[in-house]
């Protein structure tokens, strides 16, 4: 009944949906992982497709899903300010475990409240479209490995898989903006970073199932006091391990790349430069906000 409570909530409002069914709500394919979430959203979009929006049910929590555009850019854009905190409570408690899902906790997509208005404001100066050409060199380098690849590939004659091709290119593309590290996967795909960055990006049944289990009421707090991490510990300690020493090199080195990690470690001394874009759009107008941070951003929010 804890689970269920909600359903119907719906219907009662007259609003098109999934009914829900316990215990994954619209889609008990999300418990045990047997279809990709985004597939299970392509199919809900197009089954309402002529509806400005539908609802849906995640585990036991009613969602509204919005098809309109015109809704959808009050919500994400003219008006995000006042829909910072989209994500379900329930969601955010089951992420708050040990040391490692702490990091996790971290994320813009994780946060809410002031929290996330801290780091967005901050961090806001990074992602204008002039720094974002900036790191346009690093892509122009990874893709003459793709290209180098693709020649090697075409001469042997023989067939390979297209998505591991592009899979190389945009972890190499990934790590070079990000740290100014290439993991050069093209050469080896079997070297530690790039086996613990195909962790990170892959859910198997166990993790779902841990995942699960969070929500069940008293298993976040068990977690959180006996210090137990859910979300990949062991790949999220070896990435982590990576960024800080990228950091402590580049100041104790002097060094700069320009790269995601210089721009974050810029903002956190808030030496940001805030560079007059001749080319704004209405978005870039629509995204700014104003908004003083409250807390001071640290190594573990930059990783």
């Amino acid at each position: 009944r804890y689970t269920t409570k909600q359903f119907g909530k719906w219907e009662s409002l007259g609003v098109p949906c999934v009914p829900g069914r316990f215990p994954g709500g619209s889609h008990n394919e999300l418990v045990l992982s047997s279809k990709a979430f985004n597939d299970m959203v392509k199919e809900d979009y197009f089954k309402f497709k002529d509806y400005d929006y539908y609802g849906t049910y995640l585990f036991g929590k009613p969602v509204l899903n919005i098809n309109n555009m015109e809704l959808i850019r009050e919500v994400l854009v003219k008006n995000f300010n006042s829909f910072v905190d989209r994500n379900d409570i329930n969601i955010e408690r089951a992420q708050d475990g040990g040391a490692m899902d702490q990091l996790w906790r971290k994320q813009l997509t994780a946060l809410s409240g002031d929290a996330w208005k801290d780091v967005r404001s901050t961090f806001s100066p990074i992602f204008t479209s002039g720094k974002m050409r900036g790191m346009l060199k690093f892509i122009v380098e990874v893709g003459g490995s793709l290209n180098t690849e693709f020649g090697a590939l075409a001469d042997s004659g023989e067939e390979f898989e297209l998505k591991d091709v592009f899979g190389k290119f945009s972890l190499d593309s990934l790590a070079t903006c990000a740290f100014g590290m290439n993991p050069n996967s093209f050469k080896d795909g079997q070297t530690m970073f790039v086996k613990n960055a195909a962790r990170i990006f892959r859910n198997s049944t166990l993790d779902q199932i841990n995942f699960v289990s969070r929500l069940i009421p008293g298993v976040q707090k068990l977690h959180k006091m006996l210090g137990i991490s859910i979300f990949k510990p062991k790949e999220t300690i070896f990435f982590r391990d990576i960024i800080k020493n990228v950091i402590k090199h580049r100041r104790e080195s002097g060094q700069r790349k320009n790269d995601l990690v210089d721009l974050m470690v810029d903002c956190m001394k808030n030496e940001a430069v805030h560079e007059k874009e001749t080319d704004i759009d209405q978005y870039h107008q629509d995204m700014k906000f104003a908004h003083e941070s409250k807390e001071n951003i640290t190594e573990d929010t930059i990783v």
